[in-house]
């Protein structure tokens, strides 16, 4: 609940013309799921380097702050889109280890293309 509530601080001010002078992201392993939560913003995901581990569910909390963003891991087959509004919520298993590359895949505007990340997996 107190995640929640921050992330929706950071979007408001982040929307409002404020900074966030935080780290926004967080990665915290509860139970027996890794819950992440990913900002999308015009050009940029944030962060847009998550580590989880192989075998362990995660969860992942995504969030627009401008616009229709994509999200697309094709390695390891996830794919949705991320909408302003409430989070989009994406489970997935990771079952191999390694590198795997994501970018946005709705167009949002020039420099779109640089919109980018990477999840690793780690034993």
């Amino acid at each position: 609940m107190m995640r929640r509530r921050f992330m929706a601080a950071v979007a408001a001010g982040l929307l409002t013309g404020g900074s966030a002078a935080v780290v926004v992201a967080e990665q915290a392993a509860t139970g027996d799921e890794q819950h992440i939560s990913m900002l999308a913003m015009k050009f940029d995901y944030l962060p847009d380097t998550i580590t989880v581990k192989k075998g362990k569910p995660v969860v992942l909390e995504l969030i627009a702050l401008d616009r229709v963003h994509g999200f697309n891991a094709p390695g390891l087959g996830l794919r949705t889109d991320i909408t302003p509004g409430p989070p989009t919520i994406l489970r997935f298993t990771p079952e191999k280890t390694g590198v795997y590359n994501l970018h946005c895949d709705n167009f949002c505007g020039d420099g779109h293309e640089g919109m980018t990340g990477q999840i690793i997996v780690t034993d």
